[in-house]
């Protein structure tokens, strides 16, 4: 997830004041997800999506909560997007980067047909 990414579309701020949080913060979402999940996947945009989510989430809940109290558990559309990826099988994630990467053919292997 790139900076400039999360801060322009996740969270519309425009300044550089927390920058160093909102990078630690997305570490931390891809380690949570990797952890839940086993694996993160880079470049893939539902990760990404997630991350996103998480960051947000996060930044816009940084106090420390009590069990129940608002804002203290993950909002149901990242742990929903958190499921569908679970199931989603690596062999699935490998097969969709080798499916892109036919499509995005080099200028070399554009001529030849």
């Amino acid at each position: 997830m790139d900076l400039k990414v999360l801060k322009d579309e996740y969270l519309k701020v425009d300044t550089d004041q927390d920058d160093a949080l909102l990078k630690t913060l997305i570490t931390a979402a891809k380690e949570y997800i990797r952890n839940g999940l086993g694996r993160y996947t880079e470049g893939n945009e539902q990760y990404a999506l997630v991350t996103g989510m998480l960051v947000a989430h996060w930044y816009e809940n940084r106090g420390v909560y009590e069990s129940g109290v608002s804002g203290s558990s993950i909002p149901f559309t990242i742990r929903d997007q958190l499921t569908q990826l679970r199931y989603v099988g690596v062999e699935e994630d490998e097969e969709d980067k080798r499916v892109e990467s036919t499509i995005n053919l080099s200028s070399k292997e554009k001529g030849t047909g």
